[in-house]
Parts: C-alpha cells; sequence; structure tokens
C-alpha cells in the first residue's frame, strides 16, 4: 500500500529513514525543517501487509528523492510520480538501477556519496582567514563566485533571487568564505542541516585563485566546526575524483554511489 503521509507518521518515518541516516538526510532535514502539508512539500510511504516502511519518496518544490532499504521498487509509485511536476529524481544506485528504464526523458547523473566523522588532515594554513557567511551584502558576493561555475547553475537566478534564498538557507546550515581586497575568493556550505548531520555543498574557487588549498582550508574549518561544536557528522556527493581525492585525504569515506536524474 502507497499513501500520502502526515504529521501523526513523523516519528515512524524518521526511525526508518535513520537506518541509513547519510543517504536519507535530504529528507530527514526537510521533515524536521518543515513537516508535513506544506504546498512546496509532499511525502509518501510504501507499507507492507503489516505495516512496516517498504519504500518513502518526497517531493520538495522542484526536486524529488526516492528511498527503499530494500531497494526494491514497486511500479505502482509511478502513479504518485504522474501526479507531481518535478524536474529533479534522486537515491541511491542500487535501487534507480531499477526505476531509470521508467524515465527515459531524463538525464542520469551518476555520483559518489560519502561521509565522515573525523578530521584525518589537522594541519591549519593560517595564512587565510575563514569568514561566516551572515548579511546580504556577503549574499551578494557569494553570487559573484558562484555564478562563474557554470555547473552549479547560479547564473540562471537574479542576483536579488538567489541573496533571497540564501538567507534563507543561512538558518539551515553554515557558509564559509575566504575573501581578498573585498572580493571572495572560495567558499563552503553546508544544507539540509538535521539533529545529526549536513550535507556540504557548494565547494567553490575561483578559477584564478585555485591552486592555493584554498578549498581545503574551508573544508577544515567547516568540519571542525560539525565534528567539535556541533557533534555532527558531514556528508557530500561529487563526481569528480579529482576532488574525490581530496575529501578522503580529510577523513571523508564512500558510502554508496548515488544517482540524478535531471529532466531535459
Amino acid at each position: 500500500m502507497i499513501r500520502k503521509l502526515t504529521e501523526t507518521d513523523r516519528d515512524s518515518l524518521l526511525k526508518y529513514l535513520y537506518v541509513e541516516g547519510s543517504l536519507n538526510i535530504f529528507i530527514i532535514g526537510d521533515v524536521e525543517a518543515f513537516g508535513f502539508g506544506r504546498d512546496f512539500q509532499s511525502l509518501y510511504g510504501e507499507f507492507d501487509e503489516d505495516n512496516n516502511y517498504v519504500a518513502v519518496l518526497l517531493f520538495y518544490r522542484e526536486n524529488s528523492i526516492f528511498y527503499a532499504h530494500g531497494r526494491t521498487f514497486n511500479v505502482e509509485w509511478l502513479k504518485i510520480f504522474a501526479k507531481h511536476d518535478f524536474k529533479f529524481l534522486s537515491g541511491a544506485q542500487s535501487v534507480f538501477d531499477k526505476i531509470i528504464p521508467y524515465f527515459n526523458d531524463f538525464k542520469l547523473q551518476p555520483m559518489y556519496f560519502c561521509e565522515a566523522y573525523t578530521l584525518e588532515e589537522e594541519t591549519i594554513n593560517n595564512e587565510y582567514k575563514a569568514i561566516k557567511a551572515s548579511t546580504k551584502e556577503h549574499c551578494g558576493k557569494l553570487y559573484d563566485i558562484l555564478a562563474t561555475i557554470e555547473e552549479f547553475g547560479y547564473e540562471k537566478k537574479t542576483k536579488d533571487e538567489y541573496i533571497s534564498g540564501k538567507l534563507i538557507a543561512l538558518k539551515m546550515g553554515s557558509t564559509l568564505f575566504i575573501e581578498e581586497d573585498g572580493k571572495i575568493l572560495s567558499t563552503v556550505a553546508t544544507t539540509a542541516e538535521t539533529t545529526k548531520s549536513a550535507m556540504v555543498v557548494a565547494v567553490a574557487t575561483l578559477k584564478e585563485a585555485r591552486g592555493r588549498g584554498l578549498a581545503t582550508i574551508l573544508m577544515k574549518e567547516l568540519m571542525r566546526e560539525y565534528f567539535d561544536e556541533k557533534n555532527k557528522y558531514l556528508c557530500l556527493f561529487y563526481d569528480n575524483p579529482k576532488a574525490g581525492n581530496i575529501y578522503k585525504r580529510l577523513g571523508f569515506k564512500d558510502v554508496d554511489k548515488w544517482v540524478m536524474l535531471k529532466k531535459e
């Protein structure tokens, strides 16, 4: 049976999702932050004959995430997908191998999913100071650097749209940056922060500032903040093996392969 989830399902849903908390960080984060019955967010659950969870599907604005602990896919889910307008569908590759054939009009983007609980490389470069973003001015400068990186897609938003969204996002994670002569050279952020973890996103360095280890400095500061101050672990995605090696040197370990399907 597949049905829409409500506030009465909160505890049982989170218990199910936390079995693989890292893989479910986005769903957990959205449940903890926004709950149920919102116009921009819907959650569905599949249950067996004993009323145990089999799978969960989240729709959040233009995004959707599917999770099944047993890595199964019931074609009845296609009826739920058909009722929603979404551009992105993602989840663990081990279950998406069964889903991909039904979404031929979506482009496949494979990634690696990893997590870290400790910082392995402790040496600090004190030449640069990590600044924590907190103001509208900071957000404007962040847009200026992120809009230069095509794969992020920030250039498709206006600067005002980005600033408005980022000021809200600052309440759901942490953003650090290094600047020089009033210009941000490198930045890193977290999102989907839950009671136990957060997702690292938007790791970026201006092209002319690369090779100076700025992103590594920021990653170390971010890891210290979460491990030492917040007592939370970190997760991230990567598709660049070179970047993956840097993350692993800092203490991240691969958990699973992740797939994102993007509507073309």
